[in-house]
């Protein structure tokens, strides 16, 4: 049996997603040290794991994690998804708390790699890390993608009035400032009735105020879905990505994307992203303008996203995760 265990499980982070995912791909159960109250009907307590003898332990891994760390001298077999983990620097500034347990999840990254029996990456600059921290065997399986759950991808039509959407954590290292001044900068020379659709969890309150634009929160997969259908165009400037899966469904939807290369981002996104530097704004501004209105670098987009899809088709995602964790 496949016994997932997580650090902490809520309702709209990504790592319980994926932990949900691969219960319904493997069967098992879940495990977490803590689990936000309207997932107790899903997700275990860590107390409660009793692995038998023939178990896998399943140990996704993001973030300083001390109550995991003793499963790692249990004599079951073990596998390690490692889902990145932020570097420190963005966060001190910001969040100390946060920017702590991040430092101590990288420090201690090396204990889990050279540990378990298998390293998973969800990409390749996942994988690296990994094999730099000393980990024996990694493979490559990327985040499992669903496209079932987005519905139908909508009009190919650009939405009217236009609109930028960012989709993620509200977090320093995403730079949603420079997504802000990018926007303003569309809107006074190219789209005067454009409008920004900042949807994703702040780091805190404090940080989201401090920003001084709407943010969304948070929002229920459906009304999601609708902020993709709405959208003219999709922006990230992030400075740093283990994998980034609203670019999959910004291409499920034909909504171009305009980012910045970071990470595993470029793995993802191929050549169907116009990516930028990011280093000046106006730039990214009249891309994101082209990107809006030019009907047939949209098309052209619109297929290559499609072709990206492919790649990560569930069924070949699930393939090569049954055969990481055999």
């Amino acid at each position: 049996m496949i016994r997932q265990v997580l650090s902490g499980a809520g309702p709209f982070d990504a790592i319980t997603s994926q932990a949900l995912a691969y219960r319904e791909l493997l069967g098992g159960d879940i495990h977490a040290a803590a689990i936000e109250p309207r997932l107790k009907a899903a997700v275990e307590p860590l107390s409660r794991l009793e692995p038998g003898p023939d178990d896998t332990l399943l140990i996704h891994y993001s973030a300083y994690a001390p109550k995991l760390e003793p499963l790692l001298e249990l004599p079951q077999r073990t596998a390690l998804v490692y889902h990145n983990v932020t570097p420190a620097r963005y966060l001190w500034a910001h969040h100390p708390h946060v920017a702590t347990l991040c430092a101590l999840g990288r420090d201690h990254l090396p204990r889990y790699a050279q540990a378990v029996d298998v390293a998973i990456a969800v990409s390749e600059y996942n994988a690296a890390e990994l094999r730099a921290a000393g980990a024996r065997e990694v493979c490559v399986v990327p985040v499992l993608f669903d496209p079932q759950r987005l519905g139908p991808p909508g009009e190919e039509a650009p939405a009217q009035p236009p609109a930028l959407l960012c989709v993620g954590r509200v977090v320093p290292h995403k730079r949603p400032d420079l997504v802000k001044r990018t926007f303003e900068l569309w809107r006074s020379e190219r789209a005067p009735d454009a409008r920004l659709d900042m949807v994703g969890e702040p780091l805190s309150p404090a940080y989201g105020e401090s920003l001084g634009m709407p943010l969304r929160g948070a929002i229920a997969q459906e009304e999601l879905n609708a902020a993709y259908r709405g959208a003219s165009v999709f922006l990230s400037l992030s400075e740093h990505e283990g994998f980034c899966v609203p670019l999959l469904e910004a291409f499920h939807f034909g909504v171009p994307v305009v980012a910045r290369p970071v990470g595993g981002m470029p793995e993802v996104g191929g050549d169907a992203v116009l990516w930028t530097d990011g280093e000046d704004l106006a730039v990214v501004a009249e891309l994101v303008d082209l990107a809006a209105r030019d009907g047939e670098l949209r098309a052209e987009l619109a297929r290559r996203g499609r072709e990206r899809l492919r790649e990560y088709a569930p069924e070949r995602t699930a393939a090569a995760l049954r055969e990481a964790v055999a």
